[in-house]
C-alpha cells in the first residue's frame, strides 16, 4: 500500500499537468492574442484550393491547423473547447516546381489569421485575429467583416467550416466508434 501512494500522486500530478498545459490563448496588455509557437507543428485539420475569399484575390493554398489539445477534445468530445485556436495559413501556388513535371505546391506565406472560441462577444463566439509573418501578437478583426457573417451563415460546426476538415470528421468518427 505505501508504494501505491507515490504512484497514486505521481499519476494525480501528472494528469494536474496535462490538464494545466492548456491554459488557451494567452493576450497582451493591449487585448492583443499572443501569437503561439510552433503552430507548424499542430495537426492539420484541412486544406483548401482555390478558395476565393483568402489571400491576395488570386489562387491560394491553404491550411488549417488546430491547436494539439483542442484536437484531442475535439475528437473525444465532438466539441470545440473554450481556448480553441484554428490558424489558417494562405501561400501562394507554385508550379512546375523540380522534380515535378506539374501540378502545384505551396509557396510564399501571403496571409495568417487566428479563429479563436474565446467568447469575447458572448458564449461560443469565436473571434478572428489577424497577424503578419514574424509578429508576436494579433489584433482582433472587427465584427463588422464578412468573415464572421460568412461563418454564421456557411460554418456546419460552431461557426467552423467543418466542411473543409474531414480529417477531424473522420478522427471524430473514429473516436465515436471506438467508445
Amino acid at each position: 500500500m505505501k508504494r501505491l501512494l507515490p504512484i497514486a500522486a505521481g499519476l494525480v500530478a501528472a494528469g494536474s499537468l496535462a490538464a494545466a498545459a492548456f491554459a488557451g490563448p494567452s493576450y497582451d496588455a493591449d487585448g492583443k492574442i499572443v501569437i503561439p509557437e510552433n503552430m507548424d507543428r499542430w495537426p492539420t485539420v484541412g486544406t483548401t484550393y482555390a478558395l476565393s475569399y483568402e489571400g491576395d484575390g488570386g489562387t491560394t493554398l491553404n491550411t488549417v491547423r488546430l491547436d494539439p489539445e483542442s484536437y484531442e477534445t475535439y475528437v473525444k468530445t465532438g466539441t470545440f473547447p473554450v481556448g480553441a485556436m484554428l490558424q489558417l495559413e494562405v501561400r501562394t501556388p507554385l508550379t512546375e516546381v523540380a522534380p515535378a513535371k506539374g501540378g502545384k505546391t505551396q509557396g510564399a506565406v501571403v496571409g495568417r489569421s487566428l479563429h479563436v472560441k474565446d467568447e469575447k462577444g458572448g458564449p461560443g463566439t469565436w473571434t478572428f485575429y489577424a497577424y503578419g509573418a514574424g509578429s508576436k501578437t494579433g489584433v482582433a478583426i472587427p465584427r463588422s467583416q464578412a468573415c464572421y457573417s460568412c461563418h454564421e451563415e456557411h460554418a456546419t460546426v460552431d461557426t467552423t467550416f467543418m466542411q473543409y476538415y474531414p480529417a477531424l470528421k473522420e478522427a471524430r468518427e473514429r473516436a465515436s466508434a471506438a467508445h
